[in-house]
């Protein structure tokens, strides 16, 4: 199952307005629908691509593979 972030507008269940709390998402659609919290992001990154640029080892730098016998 999934978590989801939520920051609380109020108190609800022992925690304190302001904090954010982690829930499935049936919770978390209905403290949303209920206006007791919202959606918080999350600190991680959401899903980017990372383009990594491998450049080549000048030529006096290369090593050289072994001989392929038959």
């Amino acid at each position: 199952m999934s978590q989801y972030l939520v920051k609380l507008f109020s108190d609800w269940r022992g925690y304190r307005c302001g904090e954010v709390i982690s829930v499935n998402k049936i919770v978390a659609e209905a403290l949303t629908e209920q206006l007791i919290g919202e959606y918080a992001k999350s600190k991680k990154p959401e899903e980017k691509e990372f383009k990594k640029e491998i450049k080549s080892a000048p030529k006096d730098k290369q090593v050289k593979g072994a001989p392929v016998t038959k």
